[in-house]
């Protein structure tokens, strides 16, 4: 499947037949107005001659009303009812959605991730989708139907219904276009494309047509909120093209992410900044150089990723001149609670270490291509962050991105020196 397949000549206009999935998120759904505006851009597709298949999400802060009412009720709920609580939302949506398009003249049937036949593993609140059995969603699309599906949710194999966790319908519209064999999956939000900066911190910041799927993971991970990392993923290894679109801008084309050949190259394409990070410095005395402290550091990072928590910009020194080990990474502010925890559970292996944590910082990612061939690219944003008298904490480097911490009253002034640095607003920073 190549992704300019069945792709569209012109400015402002798609000419597209075949198979679609498209993704509307929960502030295109808010109210029913929103709703039937979704639902007219599904029915613009379908009357086109597409095959088209849309995932919803639960409408506006429903997700987060129905876990403050839960919260309410108990400190601890159960994994596995808070999953049942939550899968309510996507199923108004579906339903309304349905209704919308039938009252466009359209068909359309809706389903719960369960009867569109998406497969979870068992962990509740982070299940990963396993396979999907598309069966039914097939046979509506084949008698003329538009298949609503239900994001965020799916199945095991014991019938017990999983939610995907955040950013759950980006990952279930990319495994139903995967699933479908779609030629593209259109991620329809409150933005109109994926911008060389978050234009809310910088009015500046342009849209670009189109970026990489390696380039489109990295800023997701590093806190560009478009799409979720785990979607970028399951594309790229799928080879499903993706566009970011606006809700209330479709006749705008978007981005389009895809195969690296097929879109151009940057030296930096975007910059993304992360005010959800949160900063650790574990410093332990040593009282002998042995492997019990790396034995510690071991155990820590094992069980952070078996509790799904992600860390970044990690730095591990030793000191000569005193005894002493100091090591310092990042994690979601979210998870600093059970970070902590486990901290704690493992202080004799960690040599009892004195733990600083600082939740007022920014990390700024430049990302881009080869970065690792291209010192100057590195040069350029700590001169750009001097000339600001911008202090930097930690540094991180890779082929793909150069991240940098700091204090987080410099975050929107660093995303601006930089991405004049660069020259990100004009058309001359394609390598």
């Amino acid at each position: 499947m190549e992704p300019y397949d069945n792709q569209v000549v012109g400015a402002d206009v798609t000419i597209a037949m075949g198979r679609l999935v498209q993704k509307f998120g929960g502030t295109s759904l808010a109210d029913v107005h929103k709703i039937r505006k979704a639902a007219e851009i599904a029915v613009e597709a379908a009357s086109e001659g597409n095959e088209v298949a849309t995932v919803v999400s639960a409408m506006g802060h429903t997700t987060d009303r129905l876990i403050s009412l839960a919260e309410e009720i108990s400190d601890t709920p159960s994994a596995r009812e808070m999953d049942m609580l939550l899968t309510t939302g996507e199923q108004v949506s579906i339903a309304l959605m349905s209704m919308a398009i039938q009252s466009l003249g359209y068909q359309a049937r809706s389903f719960t991730g369960g009867q569109a036949g998406i497969i979870t593993e068992s962990n509740h609140g982070l299940a990963k989708i396993q396979h999907i059995a598309p069966q039914a969603v097939e046979a509506s699309l084949q008698r003329g139907e538009i298949a609503v599906i239900a994001g965020f949710q799916g199945i095991t194999v014991g019938n017990e219904l999983t939610t995907l966790g955040r950013g759950g319908s980006d990952t279930t519209a990319v495994a139903v276009a995967s699933a479908l064999n779609a030629d593209r999956c259109d991620i329809y939000t409150d933005v109109n494309g994926v911008y060389t900066a978050d234009p809310r911190l910088l009015s500046e910041a342009r849209k670009l047509p189109a970026v990489s799927y390696e380039e489109m993971l990295e800023l997701s991970a590093t806190g560009a909120q478009v799409l979720a990392a785990r979607s970028v993923e399951l594309a790229m290894d799928a080879n499903v093209p993706l566009r970011v679109r606006s809700t209330f801008e479709p006749r705008d084309l978007g981005t389009l992410i895809g195969h690296r050949i097929m879109v151009p190259e940057y030296t930096v394409c975007s910059i993304a900044c992360d005010m959800s990070q949160a900063a650790l410095t574990l410093k332990s005395r040593i009282v002998e150089k042995s492997s019990a402290a790396l034995e510690g550091i071991t155990a820590l990072f094992t069980r952070l990723e078996e509790l799904n928590i992600h860390t970044d910009m990690l730095m591990l020194l030793a000191h000569e001149d005193e005894p002493s080990q100091e090591m310092a990474f990042t994690v979601d502010r979210r998870s600093l609670n059970r970070v902590q925890t486990l901290i704690e559970s493992l202080g004799n292996a960690l040599g009892n270490p004195r733990v600083n944590i600082d939740t007022d910082i920014a990390r700024i990612s430049v990302v881009g291509r080869r970065l690792t061939q291209r010192p100057e690219v590195v040069a350029s944003v700590f001169e750009a962050l001097q000339a600001g008298g911008i202090p930097v904490n930690m540094v991180a480097t890779g082929d793909l991105r150069v991240s940098v911490l700091l204090p987080a009253k410099y975050g929107r002034e660093a995303v601006r020196l930089i991405h004049n640095r660069f020259n990100l607003e004009e058309d001359c920073f394609v390598a």
